[in-house]
Parts: C-alpha cells; structure tokens; sequence
C-alpha cells in the first residue's frame, strides 16, 4: 500500500501521482481536499486505479495510516517551509518519497543522510516528472521485506536525529538567542 498525501489543489501533480500508482498495478490512499477531488477521482477510476480517498485528515488520524503504509508520496508543487507530512511519515517507519524543491528538498537531504547508501536515491523524485517517481516508488514497494524494514528504521533514525522535538528544543537551546526581556 502506498500512501498518497497529496494536496488536492495542484492538478497536475495529483494526476501524476494517480498515473504513478496505475502504472504499479498498486493501491493507494489519496489524503488531501481541494477542487480537484472530482477529476481525480475519474481519472482514478478510469486508469483502474485501487485508490481510497480520504480528504482531509488531521494529524492526530494520519500517524494511523502512515505506520500501515509502505511508503508515502508528498508530491506537493507549494513551496513548502518544511516537509512537515514526510517527516510525519518517516517518525511513523514509512519511507517518503518526496518532491525535491524548498522544505521537502530538506527533508529529502534529512533521509539521505540517514539511508543505507544504495537506498539513498529514493528519498526524492524530480518534481513533475512521472517517470522518475514511478522508478523510485517501484523500487521502494518491490523491497525483500528485510530491505524494507532497513529503509524504513532508517526513516524513522531520520526523523529521531533531525526533526524530533528534543532535537529542535537542543538546537534553541544551544543558539544564545537573545529575547527583549533579557
């Protein structure tokens, strides 16, 4: 099962991570909400798509999902701050496979540096280029089950060593930050 979390407000992106998973033969779950619901869904059904679309779900309900999932996808087109959902995925042991562009390109170099060296590459795709997402999610879902749980401890490693809560609290700690009141 892959895990889809894809904001449903960037057509283009939706439809080719639909296209991704007909291309698989795989099922997947598509989180998000926007307009392009409707057509997303057609284009699903009409591709013969195994998809399940949840809308919106709120963090406390995503963990659930992301721990069943054999990967996840954040092909957002936003400049994102931060790859807040793939790091969501990697604390919960399933592997993102994310856009490589703004916050989520941090999150990608956060998996890489974490990953075994041959499973580096599949922390990122180009963004919009269908072919090398389908690449890298087949390879992902084809994994000897030992491989997987590599992948995915090291996903998790990734987000214990860089995104963790202790983490960020030692980071500003260790600033010298300097506050109006003193």
């Amino acid at each position: 099962l892959a895990a889809l979390l894809v904001p449903q407000s960037s057509g283009a992106l939706q439809a080719a991570a639909v296209e991704a998973l007909a291309r698989l033969d795989s099922r997947g779950v598509i989180v998000g909400f926007g307009d392009e619901r409707g057509p997303l869904e057609a284009q699903a059904k009409e591709l013969g798509v195994r998809a399940l679309f949840t809308g919106p779900l709120e963090h406390r309900h995503l963990h659930h999902l992301l721990a069943l999932s054999d990967a996840n996808v954040v092909p957002s087109v936003f400049p994102e701050a931060f790859g807040m959902v793939a790091a969501e995925g990697a604390s919960c042991g399933s592997p993102p496979l994310v856009a490589r562009h703004s916050g989520l390109a941090e999150v990608a170099a956060g998996l890489e540096a974490e990953y075994p060296p041959e499973y580096r590459n599949l922390a990122s795709f180009e963004s919009g280029d269908v072919d090398d997402l389908v690449e890298k999610l087949g390879t992902i879902l084809a994994l000897a089950p030992d491989d997987h749980r590599r992948l995915s401890d090291a996903a998790r490693q990734a987000a214990v060593s860089h995104w963790s809560w202790e983490r960020i609290a030692a980071l500003i700690l260790s600033a010298g930050w300097e506050t109006p009141s003193g």
